[in-house]
């Protein structure tokens, strides 16, 4: 994370010679994570093992409205492709609320929803059994941008799938991965 972040500085100063693009309602956004055996309230990497498995994903996203000022509620469809010990897709369906206005230039969401692999996930079943092809689906983000140019996103994400406390049919089961990516509103 911290590389990306290094990164993030000199594409920001050349994004910032170029001329100010204003974000629209929709957005793409790629990134890689890299799974850990930890249970969502532990620290990844830190209380948490990362594992050998990891994912790439693409997700298009969409505002559905605004609460006050600062908030925003949106759509969002995600496809993801793991890697490693685990090789299946994966797809999200979910709902998230985006506060707009942190201390920084950027902002933080939190959503959730469905998720689908297409086979059960050989991490879940190992660390948390019973794995489940259908659980829910939970990501927290935090996103980065410069004032002059909005449009570009630097994203930080946790990447979450679990039984929602029974929801799903069982106590337990799901995944944690760390998430870097890119986002492109337009």
């Amino acid at each position: 994370m911290l590389a990306g972040a290094l990164l993030w500085q000199p594409a920001v100063s050349f994004a910032e010679e170029s001329p100010v693009i204003e974000p629209g309602p929709w957005a793409v956004t790629m990134w890689g994570a890299w799974g850990t055996d930890g249970n969502i309230d532990d620290i990844p990497g830190v209380v948490s093992d990362f594992e050998n498995t990891w994912l790439a994903g693409i997700g298009l996203t969409r505002e559905i409205g605004h609460m006050g000022d600062n908030f925003v509620w949106e759509v969002e469809a995600i496809t993801v492709r793991h890697f490693g010990e685990q090789r299946h897709w994966e797809g999200d369906l979910a709902l998230g609320l985006r506060w707009t206005d942190p201390f920084w230039t950027g902002s933080l969401a939190v959503s959730t929803g469905i998720s689908m692999a297409s086979r059960l996930p050989v991490l879940e079943e190992r660390i948390d059994p019973p794995a489940r092809k259908l659980l829910q689906f939970l990501g927290i983000e935090a996103a980065f941008s410069s004032k002059t140019n909005p449009a570009h996103e630097l994203v930080l994400r946790l990447h979450h799938r679990s039984s929602a406390y029974g929801l799903y049919g069982v106590d337990s089961g799901g995944s944690n991965f760390v998430a870097v990516g890119y986002r492109r509103r337009f």
